[in-house]
């Protein structure tokens, strides 16, 4: 976590998706035999089976024996027709149906799920995905939900990573006693940690203001939800008891009475540490809103709810079902939490047109797992099992993998995948290499079974892959069986207490990837994000099929909605605050980052200290290698956070870097009940030094290597802050909400591609070839991709992500001069003088160039800082300007005219860098 796990997450920035998107082109969509810049993927069998007086109305109303003349052993009923799944020997047959006998609806006896009249019958509704046909006959259940594994592992009681304590590791280190023993993170640190005491001060400040916003609510109670070392927590209420940030001391008393601070954890590890440095704790789960009970029963046992004097009968100390506005909470903060919410990946089929806003559009990719026969006897008689258990849990697994994975091999898409491969070929392989079919872009799979068939028969690069793939496979598998969902756990379970043999269980697992129907119970959990997102999906499929991809990916955290829901049961009707630290981005940008690639699953494996892959397989090729003994992480959807709370009426705030939190200035601003308050501004740079932790705070991405990332990584998924805000729904409250304004000041970035600043000439915040294809304004995407040269392409990487650092360069200049010199010398007037005079501009270039050239360079100090003031002056005349300018403009408007307020505040230089 932290700054220290960036590096190795996701694809370098430069030319990624433009090699991706080069790749596919040539494939999918011509072998479909459709023109190049159509909207959509048509069905095949629309190009080729039908020609003249033989159309589908024709020769698909009926089965295989209706119209024969409709055949002629070139191409056939099942190949052509989108409801030859519904015919099945003599039991199902056009006859017994659809027969006049039936009436006008059919034989009821025949229609269940996908099989209806109007698809069976009259062949005009659309057509099955060869997916849903394969699995609709089996039970699925077994097949590790993404979440579900996720959850298992990070959290579950049998092998996750943060409960079974893998998270923590023991330190000797010497001290005036002795030997001590302390308890560290084994994987990762957190900016908390890094940055402390000052990343807690920032957020202090923060906190003061928001206090300020609530007209002095008291108590201010504070849940810091997923509090890691507790590190935050404990500098935070050090910062408010010393006055570290030095409010005025009337106001600081007050401040300082009303703070309560509760921390709510899931890990029990994690909890038994933050409760070791004093820290109030309840445990919890922040994707559960079942945890709004407990925790409100928290805040109610405060100290001053448990005092001799207190009474009980004091409604702040008075638990009830949802919060009070004596008894809520008041803001609710988490850091590097949401990164860790379980993921769900979700394929939408581009072939058609698609109702994105219907579940029965989509697909669900669970996990399989799987062991040769042979490495889990071994593994299973050191583990105690006798040769008679032995043989029954390998016959149990050998009937499940076969009533299972043949249920799916006999369907006709896999008869006829079968007649393609050799004929030893197990029903367990055929499948998973149909499956991986869909993860090579180049083929285009289809998404119809007809379609699918027709392929497999006819399309020898199609067929040919399926062998190669199915010759991997079952040289991988061996004599293979499956492990179910509840055996796998039960295996973990006993492996818990053996590290060495959960290491070489590990090693020798498979698993692999099976695209499944979306149940009902998903279904109904994300019918609201499918509503929500409908508009930005729609843009994806729109791009992405008109370059010929034959699907979109998307992942979706369910947790997101519940952990916005557990927050308006904790904030109840009075409202309050929800800020979140976590790297991500919009919802747009991350489907890109997972659609160019379908083996993207969003999940992430951070740097693993050596001494901790010690008898461990390599766990950075595949991320579920090695569950349960390191941390995995997810790109949060900023949008899907905001979403959710928009659905209850909240409003966003503030979403951008988290080096927004930051600031540097003083600020006077006059509180809803008329109060004046004056906040000393606070700058991390100017009370540590240079470090690679203090410059990746400020956005300036230091862990690049071209070694590993060709010089570059995904800047726009870095570290943000999304603020939002729950209005208060109390009648007396609403003049104070009327009167509030923003915590922080500084520019919000867009959290959908069309609401990007219309000052902004290109948008950073993305992968980089999926805002500049948009912006050749040509109607088909192929021929604006045409347009990309090797020397854009070689610089589009670079560009955007200068763009992404230095718009957080230009807020923190800005802020600077205020601080330093007050909003008089950034007046329209003053900044043209500056420009105007060689004297005046050096002197202001050696001013910034003493407190930020170490960290940025000279160069582009200089060149940002310049133009930043022909904006503000006025000698820029172009509506639109680079992000950089836009950001450091309004960061201008912002301190000094509207609200205004900025101050000047004393600037004390940066201490030395400590002796290393």
């Amino acid at each position: 976590q932290g700054a220290a796990r960036m590096a190795q997450m996701g694809p370098c920035a430069r030319g990624v998706l433009a090699v991706a998107l080069l790749a596919v082109l040539p494939g999918a969509a011509q072998n479909a035999g459709e023109g190049p810049g159509a909207e959509e993927l048509r069905d095949i069998s629309s190009d080729i089976c039908w020609h003249g007086e033989w159309t589908k109305d024709r020769c698909c109303r009926g089965d295989a024996s209706t119209t024969p003349e409709c055949w002629d052993g070139t191409y056939s009923f099942g190949e052509c027709c989108p409801n030859a799944d519904c015919w099945e020997g003599d039991a199902f047959t056009y006859a017994k149906c659809c027969g006049p006998e039936n009436g006008l609806e059919g034989n009821a006896a025949c229609w269940l799920g996908v099989f209806t009249h109007q698809h069976c019958c009259l062949a005009n509704s659309a057509a099955q995905s060869w997916v849903d046909v394969m699995v609709a006959g089996v039970d699925t259940e077994q097949f590790y939900a993404m979440d579900d594994f996720y959850t298992d592992a990070q959290y579950g009681d049998d092998f996750g990573y943060y409960s079974t304590g893998n998270v923590l590791k023991t330190v000797v280190t010497p001290s005036k006693a002795g030997l001590q023993e302390t308890q560290q993170f084994a994987h990762f640190t957190t900016y908390p940690m890094a940055l402390s005491p000052h990343f807690a001060r920032v957020f202090c400040r923060l906190l003061f203001v928001m206090w300020a916003q609530l007209d002095e609510r008291t108590p201010f109670r504070v849940v810091e939800m997923g509090a890691g070392s507790g590190q935050l927590s404990y500098d935070i209420q050090q910062c408010v008891r010393l006055n570290e940030i030095g409010i005025d001391p009337p106001t600081w008393r007050r401040w300082h009475a009303a703070l309560e601070y509760t921390i709510m954890e899931r890990s029990p590890a994690l909890a038994t540490r933050q409760r070791e440095r004093g820290l109030r704790v309840v445990n919890g789960d922040a994707q559960s809103e079942k945890s709004c009970k407990p925790v409100l029963k928290a805040l109610a046992e405060s100290v001053a709810c448990t005092g001799v004097a207190a009474t009980r009968r004091s409604p702040e100390c008075l638990a009830r079902d949802t919060g009070t506005p004596e008894a809520g909470a008041s803001v609710v903060l988490s850091n590097e939490l949401l990164d860790a919410f379980a993921p769900v990946k979700l394929r939408l089929s581009l072939y058609g047109q698609a109702n994105v806003t219907d579940c029965m559009s989509w697909q669900e990719v669970r996990l399989v797992h799987a062991l040769p026969v042979e490495e889990l006897s071994a593994l299973a008689l050191m583990l105690g099992h006798t040769e008679a258990s032995l043989a029954t849990l390998v016959a149990d697994l050998r009937s499940y993998t076969e009533t299972v994975f043949c249920g799916m091999a006999n369907t006709t898409v896999g008869r006829e995948a079968r007649a393609r491969v050799p004929e030893d070929t197990s029903c367990l392989v055929l499948v998973l290499a149909l499956s991986e079919l869909l993860n090579h872009l180049d083929l285009g799979v289809p998404a119809s079974s007809h379609n699918m068939r027709l392929r497999l028969r006819k399309d020898p690069k199609l067929w040919g892959r399926l062998r190669e793939i199915v010759g991997h496979f079952a040289q991988e598998l061996r004599d293979g069986v499956v492990i179910p969902r509840d055996t796998y756990r039960q295996l973990r379970h006993q492996l818990r207490d053996s590290k060495e043999l959960e290491a070489q269980f590990l090693t020798v697992m498979l698993t692999y990837q099976v695209p499944v129907t979306v149940t009902e119970s998903r279904c109904k959990d994300l019918t609201w994000w499918f509503v929500a997102h409908q508009e930005r999906v729609e843009r994806l499929a729109h791009f992405y099929s008109g370059l010929g991809y034959p699907a979109v990916h998307l992942v979706v955290r369910p947790g997101e909605r519940n952990f916005i829901d557990l927050i308006d049961c904790l904030l109840g009707p009075s409202g309050g605050f929800k800020i979140s630290i976590d790297y991500g981005a919009s919802f747009e940008g991350l489907g890109h980052s997972l659609s160019i690639d379908p083996k993207n699953d969003g999940i992430f494996v951070p740097p693993i200290p050596h001494e901790l892959m010690q008898g461990l397989p390599e766990c950075h090729n595949f991320w579920p290698k090695c569950a349960g003994r390191i941390d995995w992480t997810t790109f949060v959807d900023f949008t899907n956070l905001a979403a959710a709370g928009k659905l209850l009426g909240w409003r966003t705030l503030y979403y951008g870097p988290q080096s927004g939190l930051e600031h540097i200035s003083g600020y006077n601003f006059t509180g809803v009940g008329g109060q004046s308050y004056s906040v000393p501004g606070y700058s991390v740079l100017a009370r540590s030094w240079a470090s690679r932790h203090v410059r990746s705070w400020y956005g300036r991405e230091t862990l690049a290597s071209e070694k590993e990332t060709g010089g570059w990584v995904q800047r726009w998924t870095s570290f943000k802050v999304l603020l939002l805000e729950k209005p208060s729904l109390l009648p007396e409250h609403a003049e104070q909400q009327k009167k509030r304004f923003n915590p922080i000041l500084f520019p919000t970035w867009h959290l959908d591609s069309t609401e990007i600043d219309k000052c902004w000439r290109y948008d950073p915040l993305t992968v980089p070839l999926s805002d500049w294809i948009p912006r050749q304004n040509e109607t088909d995407v192929r021929k604006a991709l045409g347009k990309l040269t090797d020397e854009i392409n070689n610089n589009l990487g670079r560009t955007y992500a200068e763009a992404y650092e230095e718009a957080q360069l230009a807020v923190r200049l800005v802020d600077w001069l205020v601080a330093t010199s007050g909003c008089e010398s950034l007046r329209p007037r003053r900044a043209e003088s500056v420009l105007g005079s060689e004297g005046l501009r050096r002197s202001m270039q050696k001013r910034l160039l003493r407190t930020w050239g170490e960290l940025w360079g000279h160069e582009t100090v200089v060149n940002i800082s310049e133009s930043i003031l022909r904006r503000i002056a006025g000698l820029d005349e172009e509506r639109e300007s680079t992000p950089p300018v836009c950001a450091g403009h309004q960061t201008y408007l912002a301190l000094c005219e509207d609200p205004g307020g900025g101050h000047a505040m004393p600037w004390v230089a940066a201490p030395s860098p400590p002796n290393l």
